[in-house]
């Protein structure tokens, strides 16, 4: 039996991690704003999952990143940390307001939610709002996949934004390899040992400038054969306009 597994399950003080060697699983080191819009989310001062800046007060992430099973994360215990590249940088911590999963989240599906933050970020090279992608892509079109979770299954995060291509997969085979149908999920694959592992949940898979997935889950392991799961970011746009609008 395959097994499902999201890639959170992580709560990471940064003083008992180390800076990683160079070889997200695999991928490379990000530079300096070379992913503006690339969030951290700290719960109780840990590290815990990804996110992307969508509007000057909005950030969006997976479910299950402020959800404690089922029970909602007090806004008040999460933190996000927007403007580095490195976790130990000289990046901006901001308060959240309140938090919005999805209302169908569960078994995997409809893995997204917004954050709400108590002030609105100044935007700068540093610190940008990337544009949701409302079109659907094709298979095998290159996406990049960031995140500073762990670069391996069972080994540290990476303190240094990490970052890697992957392609998208068939939707057939999609559905195939998650043992479930749903529209609103998105898989992508490469070669064994890259791809997204735990803490890189809730970030972000973007193709032409574009947010095209949310983080959800891995098969099996990281940077294993399966695909990794994503939320596809289009087929969420019109519930994501409606949150924001609405709050």
């Amino acid at each position: 039996m395959v097994i499902i597994s999201v890639v959170l399950i992580l709560s990471v003080a940064l003083a008992a991690t180390g800076f990683p060697s160079d070889k997200i699983v695999g991928g490379h080191f990000a530079e300096d704003n070379q992913f503006p819009h690339q969030i951290g989310l700290f719960y109780t001062g840990n590290f815990r999952c990804g996110g992307s800046i969508i509007d000057q007060q909005w950030v969006l992430t997976a479910a299950h990143c402020v959800l404690d099973g089922i029970n909602k994360i007090p806004p008040s215990q999460l933190a996000v940390y927007a403007g580095s590249s490195n976790l130990a940088g000289d990046g901006h911590f901001f308060e959240v307001e309140d938090t919005f999963a999805h209302e169908l989240y569960g078994e995997f599906q409809n893995d997204i939610a917004l954050i709400k933050l108590k002030e609105k970020i100044e935007f700068d090279e540093s610190m940008q709002k990337i544009e949701l992608n409302t079109e659907e892509l094709q298979e095998s079109d290159a996406v990049t996949i960031s995140g500073f979770g762990r670069i391996g299954t069972g080994m540290d995060i990476s303190e240094q934004l990490k970052y890697a291509t992957m392609y998208v997969l068939r939707e057939k085979d999609c559905y195939q390899a998650a043992g479930f149908v749903s529209k609103g999920l998105i898989c992508f694959n490469n070669a064994v040992d890259n791809g997204a592992c735990n803490g890189d949940s809730g970030g972000p898979a973007v193709y032409d400038g574009k947010l095209v997935g949310v983080a959800n889950f891995v098969i099996s392991a990281c940077g294993t054969q399966y695909p990794d799961g994503y939320a596809k970011v289009a087929y969420y746009v019109d519930w994501i306009k409606q949150t924001i609008e609405s709050h």
